[in-house]
């Protein structure tokens, strides 16, 4: 079965808040080995992009930095966008290193990211 789904719908099930990430990872769905683009991060899962509309349910091992395989499950896919749910969370530590090494500078320094004020043309 295909599910076409916007993430939002998903964001008031999430278990945690997710941190964004710009990291390259290699990952392997099927037989298949790609490289695809994490773009969020909690302990219970990610959103990759990169990679065709996958199946709900689908099995896909994700090779973060310093880790083994991680594997987890398509829970949603739009486009080359998908939501993932990891089969065993991240330990706190592991999260904490992938973010302080990975995340988006503003999520790393703890704050949202600053508007730059409007400037007019004088």
């Amino acid at each position: 079965m295909w599910r076409y789904s916007e993430d939002t719908e998903f964001e008031a099930k999430r278990r945690a808040p997710r941190v964004g990430i710009e990291l390259p990872v290699r990952c392997k769905c099927g037989a298949a080995r790609s490289t695809v683009i994490l773009k969020d991060l909690n302990q219970y899962g990610a959103r990759i992009e990169g990679l065709e509309r996958l199946r709900i349910d689908e099995p896909i091992h994700l090779m973060l930095p310093g880790l083994q395989p991680k594997l987890a499950f398509v829970v949603w896919s739009r486009d080359r966008v998908s939501g993932l749910e990891f089969e065993h969370r991240l330990h706190d530590d592991v999260f904490q290193s992938l973010v302080s090494d990975f995340a988006i500078r503003h999520y790393r320094e703890g704050h949202p990211p600053k508007v730059p004020p409007i400037r007019h043309a004088a």
